[in-house]
């Protein structure tokens, strides 16, 4: 009988062990995040998809619903890091630069800034460019909060 009570001991430490692993290993800045940028001084619609290679590197791509067209760019991580915050360097039709975020603690969503590069060198980020998840199969910008209306 004692072994029993070991046994089931046992599977519930490891059960709800596997529930606190399950959900760190499921946060991710992996996703697809709809949000605004500040582009031309004022607020558009972009989205924002984003990846996660094997050694960490977040990279992806973005669309912008600009008053011109949809601009489309790309997203490549400097430097390696972990964590909520990351520092990539964005790249498009009009130039590249600087994108900081940082992630909420789950992942569901970011607020950010970019900045553009001046002859080599990266301005400060100073732009508005947020993301919160967002789901469905076109590319129509939609927001957690209007899927369920």
């Amino acid at each position: 009988m004692t072994h029993l009570r070991l046994y089931a001991f046992a599977f519930m430490a490891l059960f709800f062990y596997s529930l606190g692993i399950g959900n760190s290993l499921a946060a991710s800045p992996a996703g697809r995040f709809c949000g605004e940028v500040i582009s031309n001084g004022d607020y558009q619609d972009i989205e924002t998809i984003l990846n996660v290679g094997r050694d960490g590197h977040v990279f992806g791509t973005y669309q912008i619903d600009a008053a011109d067209g949809l601009v489309m760019g790309t997203l490549t991580e400097n430097e390696i890091e972990t964590g909520p915050e990351r520092t990539m360097i964005w790249t498009d039709k009009y130039g590249s630069g600087l994108l900081t975020v940082h992630f909420a603690q789950d992942f569901l969503s970011f607020n950010g800034r970019w900045g553009h590069s001046t002859g080599g060198a990266h301005d400060a980020p100073s732009h508005s460019w947020n993301g919160s998840r967002c789901y469905g199969l076109n590319s129509k910008i939609e927001r957690d909060d209007d899927i369920h209306d």
